[in-house]
């Protein structure tokens, strides 16, 4: 080199610059650790947030409705609607079907078991033809298509009794209306 003072600036900018780059990795370092630190408390926060979702989902789980609940209220729609198409309420009839499928529904979603049977493909195919049926026997207001077709639908229910296992539950047309606290023909008739 023919200018030593240039190769000393250019050792001494070197240095400089290494020794920045040095207390830049130590300060970048620092924030690493820092981060580190923080999220550390911030993932603890979000596994403490999980668990308690995790005791809500199973404490919610045991104050809804089971299988059973579902399928009294089932019971209790298919009996009024059998007294509302008896008397030709077909205003009413078409709301008891329409709560009757809304309750078939809800039971699907709790994806129950019984005994290898699964609950909620025997409620959707139910749903699917037997209810089907029963909705254009009231549109049509047709008493002996209703008939047919309710006892189609108390046929496939008490058909998945049996093969789940619970073949003392035999369900049967209504001889008595299910609540004594409903008029069950149209006002004014």
């Amino acid at each position: 080199m023919k200018n030593p003072a240039v190769l000393w600036v250019a050792i001494i900018l070197s240095l400089i610059l290494v020794l920045a780059l040095f207390v830049r990795v130590l300060s970048l370092d620092k924030q690493v650790q820092d981060l580190s630190q923080s999220s550390g408390s911030a993932v603890a926060a979000l596994e403490d947030a999980l668990k308690r979702t995790q005791t809500d989902v199973a404490n919610s789980k045991e104050l809804a409705p089971g299988l059973g609940e579902y399928m009294t209220t089932i019971q209790l729609h298919a009996g009024k609607l059998w007294f509302a198409v008896k008397a030709a309420n077909w205003e009413l009839a078409e709301y008891e079907l329409d709560e009757l499928k809304e309750t078939m529904e809800a039971a699907k979603r709790l994806n129950a078991e019984k005994n290898g049977v699964k609950i909620s493909g025997v409620l959707d195919s139910v749903l699917q033809t037997q209810m089907a049926e029963l909705d254009k026997s009231v549109k049509s207001k047709s008493q002996s298509e209703f008939q047919k077709s309710y006892d189609e639908t108390l046929s496939a229910c008490n058909g998945c009794h049996m093969e789940a296992g619970y073949k003392f539950i035999h369900i049967v047309r209504p001889t008595a209306p299910p609540v004594p606290n409903q008029r069950w023909e149209i006002s004014g008739k």
